[in-house]
């Protein structure tokens, strides 16, 4: 989801400028809110069962069956009614009040007219939906269901010896049928639910898993994947990019100082400053407790070098929190392509973020491996021939 915030970078002897940052991230991933999973089983199936029992009335009223079709106009009321209190958030009464009817709804049913008419099949459904509500603890779903599963196996007892009323057996075929076809579409309405809440949940572990909860970026594991997708690339092409690891300067003092709250205020809003000054196609993820790392795609050393120190400055005249708090960042520059290997990139971005700490902090230092020599035309020939001294 992409979305909009601000900080407040503040000069000396001028007002706070608001920047913002406009950057693709899944805030609730950080604090997800509760919804009900049932909520939208009742939406969606709320549908089947409204147009269902509207058509049981001219069914049981073909059948000569004025009770159950007045009973069906009732079942409309509930399933109608059962859906508005749903869509307001109250699922749980919802549910109760749809399994009172599709349970009075089968019991009657079959004892009017008989096993053969099949509306015993509703029951089924009602199994795995209550084991899917989370508004009832697992100890009343699970009463619900062996309540459900008793009156099933006592209507197919209590039914052996024929219904209270006579109905042709080719009208109780026909209905047999249709109560099948309902059955079905109901089941597949509930399957499908079930299928995409699986793969949401799915997809929220990984991107949980893949997320740093304080900033909302990506975390190492994440970048990683990334890194070794683009060097596959580098390999491919031939061309290079550039990894960039920035360190907070002095950022325990910080915590010390201000504490642990003032902390997180100061990485969030770098998180927000960072990637606001980076390019769309450019990654950002927090490396680890106050470093941050950059990869920059089709960019070579001296290019990421300026848009560290653009960062760098941008950074330095920011501030963060409540508090305002100042910090300052040093950042290590390193080259990745097709000769290297992630890890000796990620090392070489170590070592000038170190040697800048060591220099005095808050500059931007970048690290240059020698390129790999060619071997002479005599060596590649004979690997056994020996150096001339």
């Amino acid at each position: 989801m992409s979305y909009n915030r601000q900080i407040f970078a503040e000069t000396p002897g001028s007002k706070a400028v608001a920047v913002s940052s406009n950057w693709s991230s899944d805030t609730s991933l950080v604090r997800p809110a509760h919804k009900a999973r049932i909520g939208p089983v009742v939406h969606y199936t709320t549908y089947v069962g409204i147009l269902a029992h509207a058509g049981f009335i001219p069914l049981f009223a073909w059948l000569d069956v004025p009770f159950m079709a007045w009973f069906n106009v009732l079942s409309v009321a509930t399933w109608v009614f059962a859906r508005y209190i749903n869509d307001r958030g109250r699922g749980d009464l919802a549910v109760t009040l749809i399994t009172v009817e599709i349970c009075a709804h089968a019991i009657l049913a079959v004892n009017w007219i008989g096993w053969a008419s099949g509306f015993h099949y509703y029951l089924l459904p009602l199994i795995p939906v209550m084991m899917f509500n989370d508004q009832w603890r697992t100890l009343k779903a699970v009463a619900v269901c062996v309540a459900v599963a008793v009156a099933y196996a006592l209507l197919n007892f209590g039914t052996r010896d024929g219904p209270w009323l006579f109905v042709n057996v080719q009208a109780l075929r026909v209905v047999h049928d249709a109560n099948v076809m309902i059955l079905l579409v109901a089941l597949l309405v509930i399957s499908l639910f079930f299928r995409f809440a699986s793969e949401t949940i799915e997809h929220r572990m990984e991107d949980l898993a893949m997320t740093d909860v304080l900033t909302g970026l990506p975390n190492r594991r994440k970048m990683r994947v990334e890194m070794d997708k683009e060097a596959s690339r580098l390999a491919r092409t031939g061309q290079c990019a550039a990894v960039v690891i920035a360190d907070i300067d002095h950022f325990k003092r910080i915590n010390d100082t201000w504490g642990h709250e003032s902390g997180d205020h100061v990485l969030r809003g770098l998180a927000l400053l960072l990637g606001a000054n980076l390019r769309s196609h450019d990654a950002l993820a927090r490396w680890g407790g106050e470093e941050f790392l950059f990869l920059l795609p089709d960019t070579d050393i001296d290019q990421a070098v300026k848009l560290a120190e653009r960062m760098r400055a941008a950074v330095e005249k920011a501030s963060f929190g409540p508090r305002r708090l100042l910090a300052t960042m040093t950042f290590g520059v390193a080259l990745l392509d097709a000769h290297s290997p992630v890890e000796a990139c990620i090392r070489d971005a170590d070592r000038a973020l170190y040697r800048g700490k060591f220099d005095g902090r808050n500059r931007v230092v970048k690290e240059e491996r020698p390129a790999p020599q060619k071997k002479s035309p005599t060596a590649q020939s004979n690997p056994h021939a020996q150096p001339v001294s």
